[in-house]
C-alpha cells in the first residue's frame, strides 16, 4: 500500500515590517491676511496624518500630511490662530514580499518649534515619529494525517486565527449647529477638538456596519469681549469592506479624525449664532477568522525507515476586540497666578501595553493642556503630563494587547488650594491576541527497500507508564499502533500521574 499524505491548510503570520522612523517637517511660513499680528506665540501643534500607502517589493511608500497649528496672542490681547499644511513623503523598506501586507501605520508629533522671525513670518521645525507594523497572512498546505506503509502520525490540532486584512471608509460629517441657550454670538473660533469612537459594530456578508460619534469641543471668542466653550455630539457612520467577514469573526475597529473645521455661521438675525462644522472620520477594521488548525508534529513507520524534516512556526489566535471606557480624574496644582482657566484639553494620550498575570495592563500618558490668564491680564499656555494605567482582564495566559488610548472629552473645577479636578473619560480600543506554536512536517519518505529491525516480538504488554509520559511517546518506542493501544485502554489519557497500560504489539 502506497504512502498518502493528508493535508489541510494552515494560516502563517509574517512580520514584513515593525519600526519606528523620523521625518522631519520644515515650514517657512506668513500668516494669512486675515490674520492679525503676533505679539507673542502662546503654542504650536502638529497633527499629522497619513493620506496614502503603497506596498511594492521589498518597500513601503507612505503620503502625508502634517497640519501645524500656531496660537498666539494678537494685537488686541485675543488669541488667534493659524494653521499650516506641510506634506511629507517616506519611503521604507519591508523585510519580505507579500501581495496584499495588512499594514498599521501611526504617525505622532515628536516635538516641534515655532518661533516668530517678525509679526507676520513663522520659523516652524519639528518632527514626526511614523510606527509602521506590516503582516503578511500566507496559506500552507500542511501534512495533517497520513496512511500506508505501516505510517504512524502524531496528530495534533490548535485553536488558531486566521487574519483577513484591513480595511477603512472615510466618510464626511458636515453640520451647521447652532450654539447653545445663553451663550453669546460667536466672534472667531480659536481652537477645535475632536475626537470620534465606534458605538457599534455590525458584520455581514464581506462588510463592517459601523455607527459612532464625534465628539467636539470648541472655544470661541465672543463678541461680548472674552471666551467661551461649546460642546457637541455628531453621529457618523461607515462601511468597510473586508472579504471574508462574517457574524464569527473577530474585529478590531475604531475612528479618528482626519480632518476638522469649524466657522461661525450668521443666523437669520444676521447675528453669528451658529456654527459650521465639517469634519473628515476615517473609520477603519482589521478583521480575524478563527479556525482549528490540524497538523502533525511527529511520525515513524512500523514496517520501514522513515525519514522527515520539521519546522517551526508561529500560530497566532485572535482572542476578542477590547473596547473600554475609562474614567480618570485627577487633581493638578494650578500654576502660580492662574486668574482664569480659559480653555483646557488633552492633548495626547500615548499607551503601551504590558503583559501581567491575569491580562495585560495598558499604562499611558496623558498630556492635560490650558490655555489661562494671569493675574495681570496675559494669556500664557502650560500643559502637565499625566499618568494612567488599565488592567484588561485576560485568563489566558501570555495574551497581548494591540490597541489605542484615545480622550473623547476633558473637563475641569477648581478644587482647594489653588488645584484643578481634572476629569477625562478615556476609550482604550484594541485586540487581545496570543501567540503560540506548531512544528510541522516536511518530506516525509517512508523506504520500502530498508525494512525496519523488531526488537521486540509480538504480544500483549503489561507497561508502567510514567507521571507525563504519552500514549504517543509509548507507542513509538514499541514500534506499534497507537489506535491500538487506544483501544486497549479506552480510558485512558495522557496522565499525569504514574499508570500500568496494556501495549499490543503485532
Amino acid at each position: 500500500m502506497e504512502l498518502k499524505l493528508t493535508r489541510q491548510p494552515l494560516f502563517i503570520n509574517d512580520v514584513l515590517i515593525d519600526q519606528n522612523v523620523e521625518q522631519p517637517i520644515e515650514c517657512d511660513a506668513l500668516l494669512p491676511d486675515y490674520c492679525p499680528d503676533i505679539v507673542r506665540i502662546l503654542k504650536c501643534s502638529v497633527a499629522p496624518t497619513v493620506t496614502g500607502r503603497r506596498a511594492s517589493p521589498g518597500k513601503l511608500e507612505l503620503e502625508g500630511m502634517a497640519v501645524v497649528t500656531v496660537y498666539y496672542v494678537s494685537t488686541g490681547d485675543g488669541i488667534a490662530r493659524g494653521e499650516y499644511k506641510v506634506p511629507f513623503s517616506r519611503i521604507v523598506e519591508m523585510k519580505a514580499d507579500h501581495p496584499a501586507p495588512v499594514l498599521s501605520i501611526t504617525a505622532r508629533a515628536d516635538y516641534v518649534n515655532c518661533r516668530a522671525v517678525n509679526q507676520r513670518r513663522l520659523d516652524i521645525r519639528g518632527a514626526l515619529v511614523i510606527t509602521v507594523r506590516g503582516v503578511g497572512c500566507r496559506e500552507e498546505q500542511v501534512a495533517a494525517d497520513g496512511s500506508g506503509m505501516g505510517l504512524q502520525m502524531k496528530r495534533e490540532q490548535a485553536e488558531a486565527s486566521r487574519l483577513l486584512g484591513w480595511g477603512s471608509r472615510e466618510s464626511r460629517v458636515s453640520e451647521t449647529v447652532d450654539l447653545t441657550y445663553g451663550k453669546p454670538p460667536v466672534q472667531a473660533i480659536v481652537r477645535t477638538g475632536a475626537a470620534a469612537r465606534v458605538t457599534e459594530c455590525k458584520q455581514v456578508a464581506g462588510k463592517a456596519v459601523l455607527r459612532g460619534e464625534l465628539n467636539l469641543h470648541i472655544l470661541y471668542q465672543a463678541t461680548t469681549g472674552g471666551f467661551d466653550q461649546l460642546e457637541y455630539t455628531l453621529p457618523t457612520s461607515a462601511i468597510c469592506e473586508l472579504d471574508g467577514l462574517d457574524d464569527q469573526s473577530i474585529c478590531d475597529v475604531w475612528q479618528r479624525v482626519a480632518s476638522i473645521s469649524a466657522e461661525p455661521a450668521a443666523a437669520e438675525d444676521g447675528e453669528y449664532r451658529r456654527i459650521a462644522l465639517d469634519a473628515v472620520v476615517e473609520s477603519q477594521v482589521r478583521g480575524w477568522q478563527p479556525y482549528t488548525a490540524q497538523f502533525c508534529s511527529d511520525c515513524y513507520s512500523t514496517r520501514n525507515q522513515c525519514t522527515f524534516r520539521n519546522r517551526t512556526v508561529p500560530l497566532v489566535r485572535a482572542l476578542g476586540a477590547v473596547r473600554e471606557t475609562i474614567p480618570y480624574k485627577e487633581t493638578i496644582p494650578l500654576p502660580e497666578n492662574v486668574e482664569t482657566v480659559v480653555d483646557l484639553w488633552c492633548e495626547g494620550a500615548d499607551m503601551a501595553p504590558r503583559a501581567e498575570g491575569g491580562g495585560p495592563v495598558a499604562e499611558g500618558r496623558l498630556t492635560i493642556a490650558m490655555f489661562a490668564k494671569m493675574s495681570d491680564g496675559q494669556l500664557y499656555y502650560f500643559d502637565k503630563v499625566l499618568e494612567t494605567s488599565c488592567k484588561v482582564p485576560c485568563e489566558t495566559e501570555g495574551a497581548v494587547l494591540e490597541g489605542r488610548l484615545t480622550c473623547q472629552s476633558c473637563a475641569f473645577s477648581f478644587a482647594a488650594n489653588d488645584a484643578l479636578e481634572v476629569r477625562c473619560e478615556l476609550e482604550l480600543t484594541g485586540l487581545l491576541t496570543t501567540q503560540g506554536r506548531a512544528v510541522l512536517l516536511d518530506d516525509i519518505e517512508v523506504d520500502e527497500k530498508k525494512p525496519k529491525e523488531i526488537t521486540s516480538p509480538p504480544g500483549l504488554y503489561l507497561y508502567l507508564a510514567d507521571q507525563g509520559e504519552t500514549l504517543w511517546d509509548i507507542a513509538k518506542r514499541y514500534n506499534t499502533n497507537i489506535d491500538q493501544i487506544t483501544g486497549e485502554n479506552p480510558q485512558e489519557g495522557d496522565g499525569q500521574e504514574r499508570r500500568v497500560l496494556l501495549i499490543p504489539v503485532l
